[in-house]
């Protein structure tokens, strides 16, 4: 029987480990297929423009982790899925036939959804466009207008605020004074995670004079100005902004998937509501709530005890959605945010400082000497 995982991030690492792991001794095949040679800690890519970190202290190679555990590593770009068939078609045309197949190969950026964004803002997606943005950061003048912002419909936020105190630092250590306006189009900063984080970011904004506006959304942008829906124009010089996601090509391109910009429905316990013998994690699914590392990360390791519930005829668990979230404050350290379901109801819990700040550079050095 072939298990078979397409994308290799947190989500579909973590699958493939869960099912090697429960299937130890089973003569079924677990393979992976990515077009990433390299596993990123993508949570640290937000250091690598200011010059916190290099590229080597948070990635390792695939394979030899893989191999270590008897996975099956196919290190190609997948072109479409035929469910009815069962196969997945790379894009060399070969084809791998599964038995259960997880996707969790996240999404993409949507640049080209709003009007005259692409190609207008930096970005901290991945190490080449972070170590770019970082070139432009080094040209930085005094008093260009800076803005940073997070479009409608982008499901993760926390990197906005991330890079802006980050950036924020930056700058005050170079002793370059611009000013910087920021927007979300959530109603609050940060909104839907607690009082206390809101609370947090709205006194940083103040102490720091950075503009803000919350409940907007973009109209268009064009190669000086952000026009927001509220009547608001934000001239910049230099502009990062989170915009919507969609799904990868080859869900795009697979005539047999019912899926909204390429993002995949699935049931509580991460099927496709389509295909029973598909589960869909990360970014690649239409679960609401914040799309972190830690969400892929669980969700994978679900998808994979789900699977294997299904071989054995066994009721299949659902998915718990939670946050927890480190957000980098600049040099006030970070924001551990903690919103999850007990016995007495939903606990949140916020804590600031360089206490959170140390504990994410704790958890890379722990990831990285686990799975690497």
């Amino acid at each position: 029987m072939n298990i078979v995982i397409v994308g290799s991030g947190f989500g579909g690492l973590n699958a493939a480990i869960e099912i090697r792991k429960k299937l130890k001794k089973s003569p079924h095949d677990v393979i992976v297929i990515s077009e990433k040679a390299e596993f990123v800690f993508r949570p640290s890519l937000i250091w690598l423009p200011f010059h916190k970190h290099s590229t080597n202290k948070f990635t390792f190679p695939l394979r030899p982790t893989f191999e270590k555990i008897g996975v099956t590593f196919i290190e190609k770009r997948v072109q479409a899925i035929k469910p009815k068939q069962n196969h997945v078609i790379c894009n060399d045309n070969e084809i791998i036939e599964y038995d259960y197949l997880i996707l969790a190969s996240g999404a993409s950026p949507d640049w080209a959804r709003i009007k005259g964004l692409e190609g207008m803002s930096a970005s901290v997606y991945d190490l080449s466009s972070a170590l770019q943005t970082g070139k432009k950061l080094e040209e930085m003048e005094e008093g260009e207008p800076i803005v940073i912002g997070v479009a409608q419909e982008n499901p993760n936020p926390g990197i906005a605020y991330e890079f802006l105190f980050e950036l924020y630092t930056y700058l005050s250590e170079r002793r370059i004074k611009c000013p910087i306006t920021f927007f979300t189009y959530e109603k609050e900063l940060f909104g839907g995670k607690g009082t206390e984080p809101t609370e947090k970011l709205e006194g940083l904004m103040r102490e720091k004079q950075i503009t803000y506006h919350c409940n907007v959304s973009i109209k268009k942008v064009d190669d000086r100005m952000i026009y927001l829906n509220n009547g608001k124009r934000l001239p910049y010089s230099f502009l990062l902004v989170l915009p919507p996601y969609k799904g990868k090509e080859y869900i795009l391109s697979s005539k047999d998937f019912k899926h909204e910009n390429g993002i995949l429905p699935v049931h509580e316990t991460l099927q496709s509501v389509q295909w029973e013998n598909i589960f869909v994690v990360g970014d690649a699914n239409n679960i609401k709530g914040t799309k972190t590392g830690r969400a892929a990360e669980l969700q994978g390791a679900l998808a994979a005890k789900n699977i294997i519930k299904q071989m054995q005829h066994e009721p299949l668990m659902l998915f718990q959605h939670d946050t927890l979230y480190i957000m980098e404050i600049g040099k006030e350290g970070a924001m551990f945010i903690m919103n999850t379901s007990s016995k007495q109801g939903i606990l949140k819990w916020t804590i600031s400082g360089m206490m959170p700040h140390m504990m994410k550079r704790a958890f890379e050095k722990y990831y990285l000497l686990k799975f690497s």
